[in-house]
């Protein structure tokens, strides 16, 4: 069974592949869909709020970088170089 709720920074942020020092700026600047209880406590979050941030995260960042094959990736306001 999958758990209902993810507790902890280090899970929270293993589930959305993150570097767990970083929630406080994830919550804040980026929109992680986690919670503290009374702004104290451990962190929370439900799986299906942070797989629908992921594709937010997705949609927003998708088309910024371009594929040119032998060259590599490099992001799109770069592409006429």
């Amino acid at each position: 069974m999958e758990n209902f709720c993810l507790k902890g920074a280090k899970d929270i942020c293993d589930a959305v592949g993150e570097n767990p020092k970083n929630i406080n700026d994830l919550v804040k600047t980026h929109g992680l869909p986690a919670w503290k209880r009374e702004t104290k406590g451990t962190w929370r979050a439900l799986p299906d709020d942070l797989r629908q941030w992921l594709r937010d995260q997705r949609d927003r960042n998708i088309g910024y970088y371009i594929y040119h094959g032998d060259r590599g990736i490099t992001p799109m306001n770069d592409h006429e170089s």
